[in-house]
């Protein structure tokens, strides 16, 4: 794989987690601002495009020139907090949430349209603060997207080397890295296990930046369960009227027999005898009438919710369960130590 492919495999990668995350977030806003649906796809495409153009953009550091993708794959921890410092010159913030500009004495030829942001104003002003709310998301969630993809790529790693040579090459690469002296073995297992804890440093910082973040910039995801017992008696009745009434329009001119004559006289209070098709088709109308209100009434309580939490606690969850199952194939146990008891408890 050339470095143009592996830069695009490393943008995708890390844009695909992001935008998994605002899936969750924009599902909460719906809820909020229904009118936040309307939009969205519009706003989520042109933010994205903006974000692609930023991971493939070479920052300089010293005689270096290197693209904000593969500084963020990698574990240069020094380069990112310098790529995510809002006062670093190399800072990726102001591409991401734009400063808002203030054209003062504007001179020809001077566009007041001239960002993503003004584009939207100009449609409507109120689609400015939606698009501020995605790159501010976009500027909190970005760092843990960046995490979580270097985990997934640290979980392939993990899984080639298991099955790949274990060459000359390879051991001299890891012998510079692992820092050994010439002549130590570099085995496969002694790689796995190094590659292993690289995983475990990972998880650890994510958990850390977690553990730092604050109420408000937290993803809300909250169960939503499916429509209650009696939404779903009352959708399925209506839709029982209505093919009711499809039926009897295909045979208003024809007689009903026997049984639906004594089934809508028992109905409308018509005798047997002078009950017509055009009588049971009313009836069924005024019924599915009555099937919608009850139908809407239902649908207006809203969906039943259920218990909420934090998605990104809910992502490394799942990490850690990949994370065991990778320590596993090595024979690493991974089980925590319990907490030390405080020294007055202990001291009681």
């Amino acid at each position: 794989m050339d470095q143009a492919d592996r830069l695009q495999e490393r943008v995708e990668g890390i844009l695909r987690y992001l935008n998994d995350i605002l899936d969750k977030r924009f599902t909460q806003a719906r809820r909020v601002n229904p009118k936040v649906a309307t939009v969205e796809a519009d706003i989520r495409w042109h933010q994205m495009q903006t974000m692609r153009d930023v991971l493939k953009f070479p920052k300089g550091f010293g005689p270096l020139r290197l693209f904000v993708a593969d500084i963020l794959a990698s574990g240069d921890e020094a380069k990112k907090r310098d790529l995510f410092d809002p006062v670093n010159q190399v800072s990726i913030m102001n591409e991401i949430v734009p400063v808002e500009e203030q054209l003062k004495d504007r001179r020809a030829g001077q566009m007041e349209i001239r960002d993503v942001r003004t584009f939207y104003k100009a449609l409507d002003p109120s689609l400015e603060k939606i698009l501020q709310l995605l790159q501010t998301w976009i500027w909190w969630d970005l760092p843990d997207a960046v995490e979580l993809y270097r985990l997934e790529a640290q979980e392939q790693k993990f899984e080639s080397l298991r099955t790949c040579e274990v060459d000359k090459a390879l051991q001299d690469r890891y012998r510079k890295e692992m820092g050994e002296k010439p002549g130590i073995e570099i085995s496969r297992e002694k790689i796995l296990r190094f590659e292993l804890q690289r995983t475990r440093d990972i998880l650890d910082h994510l958990d850390r930046r977690l553990k730092a973040e604050r109420g408000h910039e937290m993803v809300l995801v909250t169960e939503e369960r499916d429509g209650t017992p009696i939404a779903d008696a009352a959708c399925i009745n209506l839709a029982k009227r209505l093919m009711v009434i499809d039926k009897l329009r295909n045979q208003k001119d024809a007689a009903l027999d026997a049984a639906a004559k004594q089934f809508y006289a028992l109905q409308t209070g018509v005798s047997v005898d002078k009950i017509t098709a055009e009588d049971a088709l009313e009836h069924e109308r005024r019924q599915a009438a009555i099937a919608r209100q009850r139908l809407a009434e239902e649908l207006s309580r809203g969906c039943e919710m259920g218990e909420s939490a934090n998605y990104k606690r809910v992502l490394v969850g799942r990490m850690e369960k990949r994370y065991e199952a990778m320590a596993a194939s090595v024979g690493v146990s991974v089980r925590r130590q319990p907490a030390a008891a405080p020294a007055v408890a202990a001291a009681q």
